[in-house]
């Protein structure tokens, strides 16, 4: 019975640390880029300091964090339920969203004052945490409910968060070699590291695989439809640089239809 009890308790600690930890990332983010820590929201960083990195995908993309916010509300939601305490699909789940949740937390006052390496690290964690967290929802059973609650906002928050690390570390590369003392004013080149035209195709190439490898293996049509997102998003800012709109374009076409053949083959 004690350790009924106890295992009670556990699972309603871990129950309210999801909820709080998704809600306080979002009031975060949001308190953040209102009154940044160094003068710049994180649009602002990304279109001085890191405005010419090449993969950064066009302005419009950015509005997905509003679907990835609503999913993770959601699922907080859902999986706070007393009726979803002990079921075994969230004991593990949750701990990585946690995890993602606090380390997105400290990602934005480190990126915000543009400690760039410091971010890979920390989004690199995020990714780590957002990885464990998918590959838990993929290993149970799910209804239509769960596939939407719990499968759905995972998959759409891991995959922005592969773009996300991409183009974190593309930026990282692209200051390299920026004196630090200028990083506040630095308005950049296409020259730098990360902003290279053969380093963009090939870091579209590297989330164009891993998104077919992740919908292949797992047959989840979420996490590839993200990357299709960022893809077209890439290619639309660039669509005067042909190499990059081209290969955009290509590899977004390509995931599509790995999409398609998903979708008719769970129909059958």
């Amino acid at each position: 019975m004690q350790r009924s009890i106890g295992q009670t308790r556990i699972q309603i600690v871990r129950q309210w640390l999801t909820v709080v930890a998704v809600l306080m990332a979002i009031v975060i983010n949001g308190i953040s880029n209102v009154y940044p820590p160094a003068g710049k929201n994180t649009g602002e960083v990304s279109n001085t300091i890191l405005g010419g990195v090449l993969i950064t995908p066009a302005g419009f993309a950015f509005a997905i964090w509003g679907l990835i916010y609503v999913g993770l509300i959601a699922y907080s939601i859902y999986q706070a339920l007393p009726a979803q305490r002990h079921e075994p699909a969230f004991q593990k789940t949750s701990w990585g969203i946690i995890g993602a949740c606090v380390l997105q937390i400290i990602w934005i006052y480190v990126f915000l004052t543009f400690r760039f390496w410091l971010s890979v690290l920390l989004i690199l964690g995020i990714w780590l945490c957002l990885a464990y967290a998918y590959l838990n929802t993929r290993s149970v059973q799910t209804s239509w409910k769960k596939r939407w609650l719990y499968q759905a906002p995972v998959s759409i928050y891991f995959g922005w968060i592969t773009v996300a690390t991409i183009v974190n570390i593309a930026g990282a590369l692209y200051v390299m070699d920026v004196p630090l003392e200028n990083l506040g004013e630095f308005s950049s080149t296409v020259n730098a590291s990360g902003g290279g035209l053969l380093a963009t195709v090939f870091m579209m190439a590297i989330s164009t695989g891993l998104a077919m490898v992740v919908a292949s293996k797992y047959r989840d049509v979420s996490y590839p439809a993200v990357i299709v997102w960022a893809l077209s998003a890439i290619a639309i800012r660039h669509s005067t640089l042909l190499v990059i709109a081209i290969v955009g374009i290509a590899l977004a076409v390509a995931l599509s239809v790995l999409i398609v053949k998903i979708k008719v083959s769970k129909l059958r």
